[in-house]
């Protein structure tokens, strides 16, 4: 049996993935977040709250190709 449509997409992949490192940049919408394996990770920031370049953090996203979508932030 399919599920009934409920509109728009759901457009981010299924499953969470768990980044932490330091922020590079923050924005309102946009931020790159620099992993302690050296990888830089792009994030959609939108409706999150302001975070200082520089800090560390632990983020939970969900995969929006080819950036991740911040669920939410782990500080410290």
């Amino acid at each position: 049996m399919s599920q009934p449509r409920t509109g728009a997409p759901d457009i981010l992949e299924p499953g969470t993935h768990v980044f932490s490192g330091t922020i590079r940049v923050w924005r309102s919408d946009y931020g790159e977040l620099l992993t302690d394996s050296g990888v830089t990770v792009q994030l959609v920031t939108q409706g999150q709250p302001m975070m200082r370049e520089g800090e560390r953090v632990t983020v939970v996203t969900r995969r929006f190709r080819p950036l991740y979508q911040v669920e939410q932030i782990i500080e410290g």
